[in-house]
């Protein structure tokens, strides 16, 4: 990043991960010091326009853009043989360093000459150690207990835990065989005598396979554990593909067979490819069958609604369903799982991301709607219609139930939908940017981020939470869920710091940086831009949607007015009437103490259609400004009362709610409302007494 003759070389590949290689920059120059870096970023064809984006931001950096993906080692060599620094830094995308790594590092060269290439710890974004960090050459054996799992059941001992060398302690500095290829510090000459990673492997491997060359020079690898980086690992490589699990397998198949075939016979070689293979397979068979998991388990609640539908609807001691009467309804479970899948696959329910409460409704929906008539038309294959009833009505309270608790899990995510309370936020950074970050976070309606406040570095900040220092006992205090740190409001060292020191809290780690601009989790990237709101016509306005939001009212609301009404009449018809209006509406004065008779002249009023179950704030007029929206018992701006500070967020969320409206929206928020509250008649009451 300076003009001078350079004493570091970097090189980074660069695929499809250019908010990660943005962070990563942003670090370099935090850690570079008096240090003269270049700079290379090779691009594998990543067609995200990451190089124009980069280029924008950092322009003092070399870039290279192939127009293929031409694999990781053979990007990096063409970095390398353009190297004009002392020592080269080989880092992948998705890693952060530390202010000191680069000092730590260059003066552990200086004062090792004969270390070649060093390493430094390697920690995950939870904080904890990567065993990656250091590494043996693989073996026959190494590998085999690595597979089996034995190195994990015997981490202390030499004979089984060799691949990750788990006898080492994480802070016990040493020399070791193989260094990880997200981080390689190197002597640049011996880098260019090796002639750089090997082309024939084109993803993983080629790291192993460089460093048992150094096995044949004079120099030595150092595990260097003074200094440490954050490596996300693989967020630039589809870990569940078939394809990228089929070139790591197979790097490994070429690492033995360059290396060790001439050793054995040719029977023996082909029992190592055939086992490396059906690893591949397995290895691609387990990973999508944890994806598929969600699946299964939308299958096993279906097919247990049915069952139980119909032990409801014959009983117990009715028709068995395991004796040969009751087995020839069987066919119904797989017609309706056939049904589901079709259903859900239309739907895009099986996408990542994309299961949510009321696609699922919908796939459950057509799949009881396409047996009914199946059944009605198909006369020998009759099945009992009020058993599908009881099957249904069972199947969507536990869709509803199962689909709720995952939408509540605290890595779900940041999308609203679903989820009966905001993640709870604390930000780590200073006054001001804490300020502009937090507006930024609460004009995203459809997140569900809620900050609770903002932890200084600086423990004199009246306005903050708390101090640094504080930050464990604040998290406990206000059940926090996410930790977000503002990059340039904290050194690196502090910050992985804090991240030990909340291990054992189970909270998220995100961190923002520099720019501003965008949210970096483990596997995912938010831009904290305002989302647009340009359409002339919203959801809200379409007459179906009217339609069917006025229906939704009259079904909720005329049950329950009917049962109040019955529970309520006498103090209705001998009670004093003494009113109060708030905001047009006539209510019993003490709204809180006559709660019971103001939900019922609520429910009048939604019954008459004066008011919506959700809508518009009923004191406020933000969503009235821009629409014909009805004002509502609850609504979005209501139950983000903690999240807007300012007018223009309350009509932002407004904005959002008529852009994007749906009738599962409106449930969503009335489920929230159950839930967290605010109750419409605190609002009402506060309403009352500010006038």
């Amino acid at each position: 990043m300076q003009n001078a003759a350079p004493h570091i070389s970097v090189v980074i590949v660069n695929y499809k991960v250019k908010e990660y290689i943005a962070n990563l920059l942003n670090s370099l120059k935090k850690a570079q010091h008096d240090f003269a870096l270049e700079i290379f970023v090779v691009d594998n064809d990543s067609g995200d326009d990451s190089v124009s984006y980069l280029k924008q931001r950092y322009p003092e950096v070399n870039y290279i853009a192939n127009e293929e993906n031409v694999g990781f080692g053979k990007a990096n060599n063409q970095a390398i043989r353009q190297a004009n620094g002392e020592f080269t830094l080989i880092i992948n995308p998705d890693t952060l360093v530390s202010e000191d790594t680069l000092d730590v590092l260059v003066n552990h060269m200086n004062e090792n000459p004969e270390c070649g290439a060093a390493g430094c710890k390697i920690l995950n974004p939870d904080g904890t150690f990567a065993p990656e960090s250091r590494r043996s050459i693989p073996t026959i054996w190494s590998a085999s207990c690595k597979v089996f799992g034995l190195n994990t059941l015997f981490p202390e001992s030499k004979l089984f835990s060799q691949y990750y060398l788990s006898w080492m302690g994480e802070d016990e500095a040493g020399e070791i065989p193989v260094l990880s290829g997200s981080f390689m510090f190197w002597r640049t000459d011996l880098l260019k005598e090796l002639d750089g990673f090997d082309e024939r492997f084109f993803m993983y491997g080629e790291d192993i396979d460089l460093c048992y060359r150094v096995q044949k020079t004079d120099y030595r690898i150092d595990y260097v554990p003074d200094t440490s980086i954050i490596h996300y690992k693989g967020e630039s490589t589809k870990k569940g593909d078939l394809r990228y699990i089929r070139i790591f397998n197979k790097a490994l198949y070429q690492f033995f067979d360059k290396h060790y075939s001439a050793r054995y016979s040719l029977f023996f070689r082909i029992f190592i490819y055939l086992a490396i293979w059906l690893k591949t397979a397995l290895s691609f068979i387990s990973t999508n069958l944890k994806k598929l998991k969600p699946v299964f388990a939308d299958l096993i609640l279906l097919n247990l609604s049915v069952a139980l539908g119909f032990l409801i609807r014959y009983g117990i001691k009715g028709t068995n369903i395991l004796t040969p009467e009751g087995t020839k309804y069987l066919w119904i479970n797989l017609l309706m799982t056939l049904l589901f899948l079709f259903s859900g696959s239309l739907l895009g329910m099986f996408k990542k991301n994309k299961e949510s409460i009321s696609t699922a409704l919908k796939a459950l929906s057509i799949t009881y709607a396409g047996v009914v008539i199946i059944t009605f038309f198909v006369r020998n294959l009759a099945y009992s219609r009020l058993g599908l009833i009881f099957g249904f009505i069972l199947g969507v309270i536990f869709f509803v139930s199962y689909k709720l608790i995952r939408a509540n899990r605290k890595d779900a995510g940041n999308m609203n939908r679903g989820r009966l309370r905001n993640s709870r936020v604390i930000l780590v950074g200073d006054a001001g940017q804490s300020a502009d970050i937090i507006s930024k976070i609460h004009t995203r309606p459809d997140w569900s981020y809620e900050v609770v406040g903002y932890v200084n570095v600086d423990e004199d900040d009246e306005k903050a939470l708390g101090g640094l220092t504080q930050l464990r006992d604040l998290v406990k205090a206000y059940q926090v869920d996410q930790v977000f740190f503002a990059l340039n409001s904290i050194s690196y060292k502090q910050m992985l710091k804090e991240i030990s020191n909340l291990q054992k809290e189970e909270v998220v780690f995100k961190l923002i940086p520099d720019s501003m601009d965008f949210i970096l989790g483990k596997s995912n990237v938010e831009y904290l831009e305002a989302i647009p709101l340009v359409e002339v016509e919203f959801e809200y306005s379409k007459p179906i949607n009217r339609l069917l939001k006025r229906l939704l009212d009259l079904g909720l609301s005329v049950p329950l007015f009917v049962l109040l009404l019955l529970v309520c009449w006498p103090a209705v018809l001998f009670s004093r009437r003494d009113w109060v209006f708030v905001e047009g509406i006539k209510l019993y004065r003490q709204i809180e103490q006559n709660k019971w008779k103001n939900r019922l002249r609520l429910l009048g009023y939604v019954i008459s259609g004066k008011l919506s179950l959700v809508g518009a704030p009923i004191n406020e007029s933000v969503m009235e400004q821009s629409s014909t929206a009805k004002k509502g018992v609850t609504g979005l701006i209501q139950i983000s009362k903690n999240r807007i500070q300012q007018e223009e967020e309350a009509e932002s969320f407004g904005l959002y709610y008529l852009q994007n409206y749906s009738l599962w929206m409106d449930i969503d928020i009335l489920i929230k409302t159950i839930f967290n509250g605010p109750y419409p008649l605190e609002i009402l009451s506060e309403t009352k007494k500010k006038d």
